[in-house]
């Protein structure tokens, strides 16, 4: 029926699921089951599931936010780099760039402080508690469901084929399915499934390093810029070029997404795969591992890379002649901040004017090309519309189906999980997404895409595996990005062992390195007004005894992350373990239930049995009709039951 009119279930989701003034509402699962099919009705359950449980997510990064903004002219650090009275006189960024003052990173060093502060650290263990506590609580929730839709026994073996798989086979050599019992086309494994998986993998590391070179390459441009003097001045650079080569990434990301996505699906049809889902998994694995690297790579430069192995004034380490990009005195996590914020926040707006445009147009042009080759009336609908020509010019879901959906929403998950210590609003802006995604990608579905054929699935398949193995990733660079690209490590063991009165007092002092321009091989600087600049390293001073060579202080700081990397790695571990533990995959309730359930059965089947022993069922009864007769008896009970 046309959603416009009263009377189906397609104007019923339309009107109460599909509103954007609906979104404060639960979403009508059953109802989106019955019309999408049970793939639909599980995606969006676990869409809305997952955007509840941002909520605590985004109140606690909010937090952070917030007690960072209330507390920014108190922190030391930024009051020191902000302090004129100190003239602290720094090292040039580049090879023909001038001495600058200290006092220009101030705006940088304020803002970097709202998301590097000391809450930060207890976000980054809260982040990994809730990565846990959400896949289990959604393996209960979704046990719940497929239990009620039910899933419960549903195997994937007894799948259907898929029809593009029996067209290709269709010559074939026939095998027995044992579980279904039927013919189907045989896949010889050793001479056509594995030259195709190993063709299929090999042009995914083939694209997967050039993703990682185009990142290498905005890298460079990077550096280039920052040691050009005509493009930007020096107080605009800290600012501008992150952001420039953040959006040059961007645009790289869409254009290498657009090819590959087309060629993923070409591969995974090479594979012969039997059924949908298996055609799926092996699509998500290829397209994901792709994206995975598209999108992160440069994140996880900035992260672990940038600034780590710069050298110093009278060394340093240069590539193709260039300088390698150095972090401000603040760290480089305010950068690792604005990364984030616009390839997530632009990502997520971008995709959501494309399913809005691009659906509306593929339907405007179906429309045209209805218009110009029907020839005759058809029976007219009450609005005077031809109701199949009006669902003929909807899109068709194609093969990915949908795996555009999900990918967004991993692609955020990672975004929230892996990296949030540095982006502490980025739940927040998730479940922002999220609330109109729902309602969006709802309104999407029912008014410009065909209704699709259900499909059976008992879970939402490879992604949870794929969530699970995140949710693992993320203690790892979580732990790293504190220990390595904040100052929370440098700046507690200067409090501990350093400052006699154990505060942060003198720490800026204390974290940059002298360095006597003399010294300095460029001889434009041989004329220089100063003596002597900083630069942030842990390195002697040019009149100690070893000049410019570590101090013990520099492996004291190096032990201290590293094993804050163990610590926390083990303290979350232990936590995730007993999460794990303590939450069952199903509730009492539904295990209650299912022994219920299959004592019922059982005791028909026995019934059964015992009245064909004794003759008091007429006829044979064929393994057809006895599984038919126990399913319908199932189907009675489970109906009685509710």
């Amino acid at each position: 029926g046309d959603y416009k009119e009263p009377g189906s279930l397609r104007y019923l989701l339309h009107h109460e699921w599909a509103s954007i003034r609906k979104w404060i509402m639960y979403q009508p699962i059953d109802h989106i089951k019955d019309y999408f099919g049970i793939k639909f009705g599980l995606y969006f359950a676990w869409l809305g599931f997952y955007t509840h449980m941002l909520i605590p997510a985004a109140i606690v990064g909010l937090i952070c936010f917030i007690y960072g903004l209330a507390t920014m002219y108190s922190n030391t650090l930024s009051e020191d780099i902000c302090n004129k009275s100190l003239n602290i006189v720094m090292c040039p960024l580049c090879d023909n760039c001038q001495f600058w003052n200290l006092t220009d990173a101030c705006d940088y060093a304020r803002v970097t402080y709202l998301f590097d502060n000391p809450f930060t650290v207890f976000f980054a263990f809260f982040m990994s508690f809730w990565g846990t506590l959400f896949l289990e609580l959604w393996k209960r929730y979704s046990a719940d469901i497929t239990h009620h839709w039910g899933l419960t026994g549903f195997d994937v073996q007894a799948e259907h084929p898929r029809p593009e798989y029996l067209a290709r086979l269709r010559d074939a050599k026939v095998k027995i399915n044992v579980i279904t019992n039927t013919e189907e086309p045989y896949v010889p494994f050793w001479k056509v499934r594995v030259p195709a998986t190993i063709l299929s993998f090999s042009v995914v590391l083939l694209l997967i390093s050039v993703a990682v070179a185009a990142v290498f390459g905005v890298v460079f441009y990077r550096m280039a810029t920052l040691s050009s003097q005509n493009i930007f001045n020096e107080e605009d650079k800290r600012i501008l070029v992150p952001a420039t080569a953040a959006l040059i990434n961007l645009v790289f990301i869409m254009l290498l997404n657009y090819f590959y996505d087309w060629l993923a699906v070409k591969l995974t049809e090479l594979e012969l795969l039997r059924t949908q889902t298996e055609f799926d998994e092996s699509l998500t694995l290829k397209i994901y591992l792709f994206q995975f690297v598209n999108y992160y790579t440069s994140i996880f430069y900035i992260a672990f890379l940038k600034g780590k192995f710069v050298g110093y004034p009278l060394k340093y380490n240069k590539i193709f002649g260039m300088r390698q990009e150095e972090c401000s005195p603040g760290g480089c996590l305010m950068e690792l901040c604005i990364q984030l914020a616009i390839i997530m926040v632009g990502k997520q707006a971008y995709n959501t004017i494309l399913e809005m445009i691009i659906p509306l147009m593929f339907k405007w042009w179906n429309t045209f090309k209805i218009k110009t080759g029907m020839q005759e009336e058809e029976t007219v609908n009450k609005n005077g519309k031809i109701q199949w020509v009006e669902d003929f010019k909807l899109l068709d879901w194609g093969p990915r189906g949908l795996f555009p959906e999900y990918l967004e929403m991993i692609l955020q998950y990672g975004f929230i999980t892996i990296f949030v210590a540095a982006f502490p609003l980025a739940p927040f802006f998730a479940l922002l997404n999220n609330v109109l995604e729902m309602r969006l990608d709802a309104k999407k579905f029912l008014r410009f895409y065909r209704r699709p054929v259900p499909r059976r699935v008992k879970s939402i398949g490879v992604w949870f595996r794929i969530l699970d193995i995140l949710g693992k990733i993320s203690v790892v660079t979580n732990a790293f990005i504190i220990a390595f690209s904040s100052n929370f490590i440098p700046r507690l063991v200067y409090m501990i062992t350093v400052n006699k009165n154990h505060t942060d007092v003198g720490f800026l002092n204390h974290s940059l390195a002298y360095f006597n321009i003399s010294d300095y091989k460029n001889p434009n600087y041989n004329n220089s007004d100063y003596s002597l600049c900083r630069y942030q390293e842990y390195r002697n001073p040019p009149w100690d005894q070893h000049p410019y060579k570590r101090p013990p202080i520099y492996w004291h700081v190096l032990a201290a992350r590293l094993a804050f990397v163990v610590v926390f790695q083990n303290v979350v571990s232990i936590m995730m373990m007993a999460v794990q533990w303590l939450i069952p995959d199903t509730s009492r309730k539904l295990r209650d239930e299912m022994r219920k359930e299959a004592f019922l059965t059982s005791e028909i089947i026995i019934t059964q049995e015992r009245k064909r022993a004794q003759g008091m069922l007429p006829g044979k009864i064929g393994s057809g009709d006895f599984l038919n007769g126990e399913r319908n008896a199932i189907f009675t009970l489970m109906f009685l039951d509710k």
